[in-house]
């Protein structure tokens, strides 16, 4: 199965993917559908072509020669037509990125006011769509309305001419016309043909781009071992650039002991994001390793390495399903047993227990119809219930009230010497307990050791910090 590398897919628009799964693939449908109608209109066409042939080859070549001066002419407007189509597949993506951007978004537009302004640009964007389908549409129509006024004219003009010849049989003459007519009308409907042909083309090939961009993405998954932690993890010299020559890591060194609580702090852009990605393989290191008991981490399975690894991060998400649907989370082995016990560990049990349907409760879109605090239980619930050897945390209580925070650091301080915890954090209350504090700035590990005794050197960073609060 295709795994697509995670930087690849961190720089896509919410929406696009659902256009290209969607309306690209059905109008690529429609494309096929329209090449199998446009083959069987050409035979139609040949054959009464053969037929004019048969009583006038004269007639036929002259109908042949205007068909070709007719396509000339017209050929402009199918390049047109396609110019159009592309802007509007692109269109499309545009608005549905900017709906779904704004729904994401929503309360804040209602709480700044501005839904006015949102919904101009919204009907700027439909506008925009509606204008450049009338106008595709306009291109399309233009042909069709003039082939069969020319039909028409060719066929008085033979007429004209022939009639006057005295071996004119106007048996034959009837039987041509009627030929020339079927040309006619099959070219009119051969030319509808091929404008819906060439508008559909661009879905097809915006398929056919985004699927090589992901399969040239794809990642990287080298690892035969299977996961096993007995002692430490270590990152060795470990370098990292999302810009050539802009280090966002220099040469990071630490280790964690089986069990061992560390907390990683310092200020935003230090690197502190970036070390976790490295830790979940979304990124792999420009240089140095990251070594589980000795063993480069590349050379474990990356679906192995990711099942053993438990995330929570501060960008809270959540699926418009029931409790219990996300904190198994897609995973049909979870036991209720197992989801009981994740749910006590990460304090949320009670609080489930006090709802009408329980862990059939349904809490809405992202999570809308429950406080912050219980969404972040919840999906703390949901990375317990996978039993895992590493936490990482992720500036998992910064956006909590003190009351949850608390409740969210008992769960933590539970798992203390059961489970290796990786605690990056802002708000230094969530990492006092801490067996080891690494402190980063500018990508680099400025100082390590333990809270209090790095509380007692007056010019370490977390010293400062520490006296900001």
């Amino acid at each position: 199965m295709l795994k697509t590398d995670w930087s690849f897919l961190s720089r896509q628009k919410a929406g696009y993917l659902e256009q290209v799964l969607t309306t690209d693939v059905m109008n690529s449908s429609s494309l096929l559908a329209n090449v199998n109608n446009t083959i069987v209109l050409v035979a139609n066409l040949l054959i009464y072509l053969l037929l004019a042939v048969n009583i006038s080859s004269f007639i036929a070549i002259l109908t042949l020669v205007l068909g070709a001066v007719v396509f000339l002419f017209f050929k402009p407007l199918f390049h047109r037509n396609r110019v159009l189509s592309e802007q509007i597949e692109k269109m499309y993506k545009q608005m549905t990125h900017f709906v779904n951007q704004n729904m994401y978004g929503m309360k804040t537009v209602k709480a700044t006011a501005v839904e006015n302004v949102v919904k101009e640009e919204g009907d700027a964007q439909f506008e925009k769509i509606r204008y450049l389908n009338l106008r595709m549409d306009t291109v399309r129509n233009i042909s069709n309305s003039l082939i069969q006024p020319i039909g028409l004219i060719f066929i008085v003009a033979i007429f004209s001419f022939f009639y006057k010849l005295t071996s004119f049989n106007f048996a034959s003459f009837a039987v041509i016309v009627y030929a020339i007519n079927k040309v006619f009308s099959y070219t009119q409907v051969v030319q509808a043909q091929l404008h819906s042909i060439t508008s559909l083309l661009p879905y097809v090939i915006n398929i056919d781009r985004y699927r090589s961009e992901a399969k040239n993405q794809k990642e990287k998954d080298v690892g035969e071992q299977d996961f096993s932690f007995q002692t430490q993890l270590e990152f060795k010299n470990v370098s990292f650039a999302y810009i050539e020559n802009v280090q966002t890591l220099s040469n990071i060194s630490f280790t964690l002991k089986k069990g061992e609580m560390v907390g990683v702090i310092g200020p935003s852009g230090a690197g502190k994001t970036t070390v976790v990605d490295l830790l979940l393989r979304l990124l792999e290191p420009k240089s140095g390793s990251i070594l589980l008991d000795g063993t480069t981490i590349i050379d474990i399975r990356l679906a192995d390495w990711r099942t053993h690894i438990g995330y929570v991060s501060q960008d809270m998400f959540l699926i418009n399903d029931t409790i219990e649907n996300n904190i198994k989370f897609y995973n049909p082995y979870l036991t209720q047993e197992d989801m009981f016990f994740a749910a006590k560990q990460a304090n949320i049990y009670d609080f489930i227990e006090r709802q009408p349907k329980k862990f059939a409760t349904i809490i809405g879109d992202r999570g809308i119809l429950i406080s912050g605090g219980e969404k972040q239980r919840i999906i703390l619930a949901r990375t317990l219930a996978r039993k895992p050897e590493i936490i990482v945390l992720d500036e998992a209580t910064s956006a909590l009230d003190n009351e949850s925070e608390a409740l969210i650091q008992q769960s933590i301080e539970n798992l203390k010497g059961n489970t290796t915890v990786i605690i990056i954090a802002h708000r230094l209350s969530t990492i006092m307990a801490v067996d080891k504090l690494i402190a980063l700035e500018s990508g680099k590990i400025t100082e390590h050791g333990v809270p209090q005794e790095l509380l007692k050197d007056k010019n370490s960073y977390f010293f400062r910090v520490f006296n900001l609060h």
